[in-house]
C-alpha cells in the first residue's frame, strides 16, 4: 500500500467548472425533495391499500337499521354480486323479501338473499348455501328465516335471527325429511310435513322436498314451546296456509282442504276444483273469506315436484274458493306469476312478468283488477361473471309487513363488509404491487443525475 500511494501522481485534481458546487447542491436538494415526495406518495398508497384490505374485514358491533313504522320495498332490487356479506356475520335488520337469485347455465352460481325492509340492504344466507339451497320460510315480521335440508333427513331445523345474526337449532325429534309449509301470521306456529327418507340423497337434487310432499304427515310446530303436534289425518300434507287469526289452518291433502286448529282438531273439509291447488303459505285471504288457488302441476297430481327451486317466469291463473260459512263477494280470477301476500282484504301483491320475462312486484286491486308496479328485479346479464342473465326463484315477502307497504327509491345497494376471500385474493396483491412500485421508484431516484460530474462529462 505504501508503494501504491508513493507512485500516485502529485498532480492536483482539475478544478470544477464554474458554478459546479451550486449546481450539485441544487440537484441534490431537488433529488432529496423528489425522494421525500415519492416516499410520502408511496407510503400513502400503501396505507390506503392496507385500509382497503383491513377495514372491510373489521366487523363493528352490529347496528341493524332501526325499523320504521312502515316497511318499504326497493323500487328496483339490486343485481347479483359475489361481494354480498353473510347475514349471520353482518346482520342488517328485518327483511321485506327472501329469494333465490342467480343462474346455473355455465356455473352453478346461486345466492339465497334477504332484502332489507327499512333500507337498501342485501345479505346472503350462507348457512343455506352450505346446505345446497334448501326450501325456507321468512317469518311474517321479516326478522327470522327457518330452513332445513333438502338432501338429507334432519333432527332439527335451523332458525336464523336477521337482527343479530344468531342461528339456533329447533329440534324435530328423530331424523326425518322435512318440507316447510306455512308460518302463522303471529309468528308462533310453523306447519311442516315430515316423513322418513333414505339416508343418502346427496346427489338427487331436492329429493327430500319431493319425497315428503308425497308421503309426509302434517306437524304443527310451536316455536314458543318447541313442541311439534303431529296430525296423522293430514297425510300426505301437500300445501298449507294459516288463517288471519293464526289459530286455524287449511292443509291440502289430495284434492281437499282439511280445516284444522293448531291442536290438530278438524273443523271440516273443502273440495277444490280438479285442476287446482292451494297457494302455499299465503293462500288464506286477509279477511278469512277465501282460499287462493293456482293450477296443479302438469302431471295433474298434487304430489311429486314442488317447484320450490324453479325459476319464476311463467304466468298462471289465480282463482279463489269461498271459505264455508264466511260469505262475502266472490273474488275474480286474474293472471300472475305468483301470489306473494295480502296488503288489504281487497288488495294483493303479486310477482308478474312481461312478454320478455322482466319481473315486477305489483299491487293488484281485486275489485277492478288494476295493477300498480312497486318494484322491479334486475335480471340483466350480471350473473356467472357477466355471461348470463339472472333468474329469481323461491321468492317470499314478509307477509306481516305488507299492509300499507310502499316503494322507496332504491339508491346504492349496501351489501355489508367485503368477504375475506376477496380481500385476500385482490387486496393483498394490490398492496404488494404498490410496495414494489414504491421500491423501484426509490431505487431510481437515488441515481446521480447526469451532467453533474466534476469534469462536466
Amino acid at each position: 500500500m505504501k508503494e501504491l500511494f508513493a507512485n500516485l501522481p502529485d498532480e492536483q485534481a482539475p478544478p470544477p467548472p464554474p458554478g459546479y458546487l451550486d449546481t450539485v447542491l441544487t440537484v441534490a436538494r431537488r433529488s432529496a425533495r423528489r425522494r421525500r415526495a415519492v416516499g410520502v406518495a408511496a407510503w400513502t398508497a400503501v396505507l390506503l391499500a392496507v385500509i382497503a384490505v383491513a377495514v372491510p374485514l373489521v366487523r363493528p358491533p352490529s347496528q341493524p337499521a332501526a325499523p320504521s313504522t312502515r316497511a318499504t320495498l326497493p323500487s328496483r332490487f339490486a343485481g347479483y354480486s359475489v361481494l354480498t356479506a353473510d347475514a349471520s356475520r353482518s346482520p342488517a335488520g328485518r327483511a321485506i323479501a327472501l329469494y333465490g337469485y342467480g343462474n346455473g347455465e355455465l356455473f352453478n352460481m346461486h345466492q339465497p338473499l334477504v332484502a332489507g325492509a327499512d333500507g337498501n340492504t342485501y345479505r346472503r344466507i350462507a348457512a343455506m348455501q352450505d346446505r345446497e339451497l334448501p326450501a325456507a320460510l321468512l317469518s311474517p315480521d321479516g326478522t327470522r328465516v327457518l330452513f332445513g335440508d333438502d338432501r338429507a333427513a334432519v333432527t332439527d331445523l335451523q332458525l336464523l335471527d336477521l337482527t343479530n345474526g344468531r342461528q339456533r337449532p329447533v329440534p324435530v325429534g328423530q331424523a326425518v325429511g322435512v318440507r316447510l309449509l306455512a308460518w302463522s301470521p303471529d309468528g308462533r306456529y310453523v306447519a311442516y310435513s315430515a316423513a322418513p327418507v333414505p339416508g343418502n340423497t346427496d346427489n338427487i337434487g331436492n329429493f327430500v322436498d319431493y319425497e315428503v310432499a308425497r308421503t309426509g304427515t302434517l306437524r304443527i310446530l310451536d316455536l314458543t314451546t318447541g313442541n311439534s303436534t303431529p296430525v296423522p289425518a293430514a297425510t300426505p300434507a301437500w300445501k298449507a296456509a294459516f288463517a288471519p287469526d293464526s289459530h286455524r289452518l287449511a292443509v291440502q291433502v289430495g284434492r281437499q282442504l282439511h280445516l284444522l286448529d293448531v291442536s290438530g282438531a278438524s273443523s271440516g273439509v273443502v273440495d277444490l276444483p280438479a285442476d287446482r291447488q292451494l297457494v302455499g303459505n299465503v293462500g288464506w285471504s286477509l279477511d278469512g273469506a277465501a282460499f287462493a288457488t293456482m293450477p296443479l302441476p302438469v302431471d295433474g297430481q298434487a304430489s311429486g315436484s314442488t317447484g320450490h327451486d324453479t325459476y319464476l317466469t311463467e304466468r298462471q291463473t289465480l282463482t279463489f274458493v269461498p271459505v264455508p260459512g264466511v260469505g262475502g263477494p266472490v273474488t275474480p280470477s286474474f293472471d300472475a306469476v305468483q301470489l306473494l301476500g295480502w296488503s288489504a282484504p281487497e288488495q294483493v301483491l303479486v310477482l308478474d312478468a312481461d312478454a320478455v320475462g322482466h319481473l315486477t312486484i305489483a299491487l293488484v286491486d281485486l275489485r277492478d283488477g288494476s295493477r300498480r308496479v312497486l318494484s322491479r328485479f334486475d335480471t340483466g346479464s350480471s350473473c356467472e361473471f357477466g355471461t348470463q342473465s339472472c333468474q329469481v326463484f323461491d321468492l317470499q315477502l314478509a307477509t306481516g309487513l305488507l299492509p300499507g307497504v310502499t316503494a322507496r327509491d332504491a339508491g346504492w345497494a349496501h351489501r355489508g363488509p367485503w368477504p375475506v376471500w376477496f380481500m385476500v385474493t385482490v387486496g393483498v396483491p394490490i398492496a404488494g404491487v404498490t410496495v414494489l412500485m414504491w421500491w423501484l421508484i426509490r431505487r431510481r431516484s437515488r441515481r446521480l443525475p447526469t451532467g453533474t460530474s466534476p469534469t462536466g462529462n
